[in-house]
């Protein structure tokens, strides 16, 4: 069910708006002139159409829910921020927004029934036994994808219009015929030649070189046995995490925060949901089976009258935030076993059943103790941190050594020595480090930096002691490394001029490549037919291989360098294909794509100039902060 409301979103949402128009949107991006909207508690404003953050958030939700599709269960939203799926919802959105309010200025619009054809006519929400528009499919398939009823039509709507701007632009883009009849005959080409990989024992023992050799190699490749620049570095960091372990609460405190969070501990009502829905215009019809049912008629025979089986009657178990808004209060209203009139949204009429209901629960203050406790020693470290952190800049400022200053407050203090860039603080675990790391290296010998503070929340003063520049290790030092880097490359400059010794055989003395294989003492394959790609190829091949045949000509040879190994490589036949056959359909649909989004990315640009467009950035990290510090 889900599936198809996202087979659904990729025709409308998707891909009109979220990969054609998304592309686009990156490539302008969110420039500095776009972040400004002061005190605004919106997420964005684009002309007169806005975001807002419970919107951001629906799509942020759903974006990650998607993600768990493929990751698993415990993909969360500190790994979506990371991963920038965050930004790209933002990015999706503005998207959206900017081609709705052209559209509106426009003066586009479109029809209920527009949308409810639209709706209607998508095959993933019709009932694959009747072929019709199944009710009870799209209202799962909203229920489980995260869209409200009134969400997912706004949408719709919003898209449709879109998409008369979006189809107005593109229609006309037109590909040559002979260009991607041309293109398909050149990715369907295919070769096949044999192949032998060099026997290597032959090669196992390199003669060791003399010092001088080694030396001029290490000279030669300064910059791999190079030590890199490092730092010697006093370090102090201030967190709530590190304040934790002195934090005590009391019993009043612990009931206290019980009673303010007993929403968090409590399991909501559910019940088991079943429904009869009809058409919206048809009413007279819904009421009449709701007088039928009141007069003692089967549910479940009324239903099926009214062209429903079980799997449509049944929708499962609901709490009162999962149902349709517009359903709510008629379902939460029955009793046990009651039954509704019927009830109107913008998909036709409802009667509702209640067969089950599961009463609510709350978990006891024991039960939840330990997250209460730890909730406000975490709460307590927080507040704790903001006036510790204001005595550690103070007494910074008013030049108190790191090493007293850290004391002063119960900061962490750390001696790291030889901490390279990009490779954390000399092995320290320390919340932060890679961002910590960044800044030793912003600042120069003897140059301490201000009162700074990490994504995740922990303030952190860094002072560089001594900077040792980057340098070549002396050759004393790394002779076995010279020795073994020497040796590998010796072996591979051997093997390869071998190679190229036999395939210089195949091709100036026709030498046959299968007496060759047999002569090393190795194994000649066949690659069978191929493509550029190395389609065609067994798993075991290296798709070098077929790379090689596409360069040679038919039986010539080449040798070809796969990894630690090397291969001759000879070219049997070519099987062309033919440009008069080829479908080109595929590719023409493909380039017309091309076509398309170059040419909505420019008129993106256009509109970028012509409306509006600001984004909070503040109202996002507000929103999205704690997670990304968690």
């Amino acid at each position: 069910m889900l599936a198809g409301i996202r087979t659904f979103s990729k025709s409308i949402f998707a891909k009109i708006i979220f990969g054609v128009i998304a592309l686009s949107f990156v490539i302008w991006g969110l420039n500095a002139s776009m972040l400004n909207l002061g005190t605004s508690r919106e997420v964005a404003e684009i002309g007169s159409q806005k975001i807002t953050p419970v919107e951001l958030d629906r799509a942020f939700q759903r974006s990650v829910q998607n993600m768990r599709s493929m990751f698993g269960p415990s993909f969360n939203q500190q790994q979506a921020v990371q991963m920038g799926l965050l930004n790209n919802t933002v990015q999706s959105l503005v998207s959206q927004k900017i081609l709705r309010e052209d559209a509106k200025n426009i003066g586009i619009g479109i029809s209920d029934e527009k949308v409810r054809d639209q709706i209607f006519e998508s095959d993933n929400f019709k009932d694959p036994a009747t072929g019709q528009f199944s009710r009870d499919r799209f209202m799962q398939a909203l229920y489980q994808a995260g869209y409200t009823e009134n969400e997912f039509i706004n949408g719709v709507r919003g898209d449709l219009m879109s998409h008369q701007v979006v189809g107005s632009l593109t229609g006309a883009a037109l590909v040559p015929e002979i260009m991607a009849q041309q293109i398909v005959a050149y990715r369907n080409e295919q070769r096949s030649g044999s192949f032998f990989t060099l026997n290597t024992a032959e090669f196992a023992d390199i003669p060791a070189a003399d010092d001088a050799t080694l030396r001029a190699y290490h000279e030669d490749n300064a910059a791999q046995f190079t030590a890199p620049e490092s730092r010697d570095v006093t370090l102090a960091t201030l967190s709530a995490a590190d304040l934790i372990p002195t934090i005590t609460v009391t019993e009043e405190e612990i009931a206290e925060s019980y009673a303010q969070r007993e929403p968090e501990f409590q399991t909501p009502e559910k019940r088991t949901v079943e429904q009869i829905l009809f058409a919206p215009n048809d009413e007279q019809t819904a009421r009449d089976a709701y007088n039928r049912l009141q007069e003692g008629a089967d549910f479940m025979a009324v239903a099926a009258d009214a062209g429903m089986d079980e799997a449509m009657v049944k929708l499962g178990e609901f709490t009162a935030n999962d149902i349709l808004p517009d359903l709510s209060e008629a379902t939460f209203s029955l009793e046990e076993g009651g039954i509704s009139e019927p009830v109107e949204t913008a998909l036709g009429w409802h009667i509702i059943r209640v067969p089950s209901v599961t009463p609510g629960s709350t978990q006891s203050l024991d039960e939840v103790r330990d997250i209460i406790v730890d909730g406000l020693k975490q709460f307590k470290a927080e507040d704790a941190i903001y006036d510790l952190a204001a005595t550690f800049d103070e007494e910074l400022g008013a030049g108190t050594p790191i090493e007293d200053a850290a004391r002063d407050v119960g900061a962490k203090t750390y001696k790291l020595d030889g901490v390279v860039a990009g490779e954390g603080l000399a092995g320290q675990n320390v919340d932060g480090a890679g961002e910590i790391n960044a800044k030793i290296f912003e600042l120069e010998n003897g140059e301490e930096s201000f009162l700074e503070e990490t994504a995740s929340g922990t303030r952190y003063v860094v002072r560089v002691e001594n900077v040792t520049p980057s340098a070549l290790r002396p050759f004393d030092e790394v002779r076995d490394d010279v020795l073994a880097a020497w040796t590998a490359e010796e072996r591979q400059r051997l093997m390869m001029a071998k190679a190229e010794e036999l395939a210089g055989n195949i091709n100036n003395s026709g030498a046959d490549i299968a007496t060759l294989a047999s002569e090393d003492g190795a194994e000649l394959r066949e690659t069978g037919m191929t493509r550029r790609t190395g389609r065609g190829l067994a798993d075991d091949v290296n798709p070098a291989v077929a790379a090689a045949l596409f360069t040679l000509e038919d039986g010539k040879a080449k040798a070809v360098q796969t990894g630690e190994n090397v291969v001759v490589v000879a070219l049997d036949d070519i099987q062309a294909a033919d440009i008069n056959t080829a479908d080109a359909a595929p590719v023409n649909d493909e380039l017309k794509d091309a076509l398309n989004e170059d040419i909505l990315a420019q008129y993106l640009n256009y509109l970028n100039e012509e409306i509006s467009v600001t984004v909070n950035n503040t109202v996002i990290n507000e929103l999205y902060q704690p997670t990304a510090a968690n």
